[in-house]
């Protein structure tokens, strides 16, 4: 396994620029993931990692190698796409034994690859059947093990799941998660869907418009977003956004609240700062504490899901979403009052980034 690092990569198709200055080291044996909402760049960045297309400008390196302009199949790495891509003709056993046929490998050699491989992703029993035999969580457990054997330096991943059932979807995070930790592999996976990074990733990369917003550990984005993107990409159902004022003495005028006294957020900003509070709707409850945010709000949906009672309101014409826990006796229609502790509120100056926590 290697790291990898990218140095001031760019991509441009003609006056788009699809990556723009993208630098960013992957350690050896990391699980990284590239997230992002559709159109961000990251299967871009993924294939440029790859070799499927030339940088327009920067380095790429693997381990101590300086790949940027090498073949992709010269680069030691190994790709899972979206669609499966394997040959409907082929045995399972074949189609995992195809790069290793390729090389002209020694036929009790591919044999033991491939059994270590299949092994490794639960399809031992499938090897002589073909995939239209098989589901697709165990066409994409084929797909995986064809890159296992090749024994790249790193693994890249595009959506790999996005073609499966909810249900399959987190039974294969979990089985991915595991075999990262079993190879020790350094990964790279690509998703539009933040869940899956916030649970499988030793580091996520959030990626807008061609650039990279914020790398951390999936808690670090969580409570400490680099701005207002990252704070609402990150998180399910996604943070409320609320415009406000700084007032003198530590108070904010929130639209379509009124006047918040949090002393400690206040005295970090200049009065008269147009502001946006960003508040989590997990972190919004029902006991309402002093010292913090506190509104009044009319439901328009009540969704009772047992465990939570996710509540849809809005405040100055916005969503407002609060996820309550339990099965709350609420009904649509009912005013009710909910706060947040002032520590758990962000703050986002005028140009989206984070100016205060609490």
């Amino acid at each position: 396994m290697a790291r990898l690092e990218l140095a001031n990569v760019s991509k441009s198709y003609g006056a788009f620029d699809a990556i723009q200055n993208v630098s960013l080291a992957i350690e050896d044996g990391e699980f990284a993931v590239f997230v992002g909402p559709s159109g961000c760049g990251k299967s871009t960045l993924l294939r440029l990692i790859a070799g499927l297309d030339p940088i327009s400008d920067g380095a790429i390196r693997i381990g101590a190698d300086d790949v940027t302009r090498r073949p992709a199949g010269t680069r030691s790495v190994a790709m899972v796409f979206q669609s499966y891509a394997l040959y409907p003709h082929m045995t399972v056993f074949d189609n995992i034994a195809f790069p290793l046929q390729m090389e002209k490998r020694a036929k009790a050699d591919i044999r033991q690859q491939v059994e270590r491989a299949a092994n490794t992703v639960q399809l031992t029993t499938r090897l002589k059947d073909r995939p239209a035999k098989l589901s697709g969580g165990q066409r994409q457990r084929v797909a995986i093990a064809r890159a296992i054997v090749r024994k790249p330096d790193i693994f890249l991943m595009d959506e790999p799941l996005s073609n499966l059932d909810a249900a399959l979807r987190i039974e294969m995070r979990s089985e991915l998660t595991q075999l990262h930790k079993t190879l020790g592999a350094t990964m790279v996976y690509v998703t539009h869907d933040q869940l899956e990074a916030m649970t499988m990733a030793d580091r996520i990369v959030v990626l807008n418009g061609g650039k990279v917003e914020q790398v951390g550990t999936p808690m670090d984005l969580y409570h400490y977003p680099a701005n207002r993107f990252v704070g609402g990409f990150i998180g399910s159902p996604p943070m409320n956004m609320l415009a406000a004022r700084v007032l003198g003495n530590g108070a904010f005028d929130v639209a379509g609240v009124g006047q918040v006294v949090m002393p400690r957020l206040g005295r970090k900003l200049a009065e008269g700062v147009a502001v946006t509070l960003g508040i989590r709707p997990e972190h919004l409850g029902s006991d309402v504490a002093e010292g913090g945010f506190t509104a009044r709000i009319m439901p328009h949906n009540v969704e009772r899901l047992g465990a939570q009672t996710m509540v849809h309101a809005r405040i100055d014409d916005q969503n407002f979403t609060c996820v309550l826990s339990g099965d709350r006796p609420l009904t649509q229609g009912e005013a009710i009052t909910v706060g947040c502790k002032a520590d758990r509120i962000h703050v986002f100056d005028e140009s989206g980034l984070t100016v205060a926590k609490a």
